[in-house]
């Protein structure tokens, strides 16, 4: 039964965590051959620490913790939705998608866009939303910037873009498709062009104010210097 399953899982406490270790962590893996057990707010205690570490715990309105079951083992994860309806997995040992790849678009009726590569960027920037004085938004987040063509028509419906990709060869080349695809497209990547991607410019920022004492004051002028404005 499934509370049989919830039971051992739990039992195994951090096995099914622990031994889902993909050989490449960076590398997503496609799981076809699943069953999801369980869909919850997220409570397990290696989820949650693994989201302090990422510094984005306080993000959890996005996210949720599921049980799943591949090849009679059983794991679980945390979950973001994603269009059709699939989940994409993170933990701190694996990166899976459970059903079809696709976008996460979250829609707030604005006529702004923001487009972000993964899931942990985009809480990362909702982090700092506030100190940025940014305006509301739409947001895409890709789960993956090999979905970047994908989004070429969608981005037609908004008057300006902006775009929080990676700091890569991969970010630079889908940076310049979706830019040549339509007009007031924004590349933001100038505010963490130090650091790899967003969320790692976020816990860099998180470790200076936790060894300075200062908080985020000066982070909308950095913005603002830095994007020009």
């Amino acid at each position: 039964s499934i509370k049989e399953v919830l039971a051992w899982a739990e039992q195994q406490n951090f096995s099914s965590f622990q031994h889902q270790s993909n050989p490449n962590p960076k590398q997503e893996t496609l799981a076809n051959n699943y069953t999801i057990i369980e869909v919850k707010d997220i409570q397990h205690p290696a989820l949650l620490e693994y989201l302090k570490s990422r510094k984005v715990e306080n993000q959890t309105t996005y996210l949720k913790e599921i049980h799943y079951q591949i090849n009679d083992k059983c794991y679980f994860g945390i979950g973001f939705k994603n269009d059709s309806g699939g989940y994409e997995i993170r933990n701190k040992y694996s990166k899976i998608c459970l059903g079809k790849k696709d976008i996460s678009t979250i829609k707030n009726g604005e006529e702004s866009l923001r487009i972000f590569e993964g899931f942990f960027d985009f809480l990362s920037f909702k982090n700092i939303e506030d100190n940025l004085q940014k305006e509301p938004s739409d947001y895409i987040i890709l789960n993956s910037v090999s979905m970047s063509p994908k989004i070429k028509n969608l981005i037609q419906n908004y008057q300006k873009v902006e775009l929080y990709f990676d700091n890569d060869n991969a970010g630079n080349r889908a940076v310049e498709m979706i830019k040549n695809a339509g007009e007031n497209i924004e590349d933001c990547r100038i505010l963490y062009k130090n650091h790899k991607d967003l969320n790692e410019f976020l816990m860099s920022w998180e470790m200076r104010k936790r060894d300075t004492g200062r908080e985020y004051e000066d982070l909308n002028k950095i913005n603002t210097r830095k994007l020009g404005r």
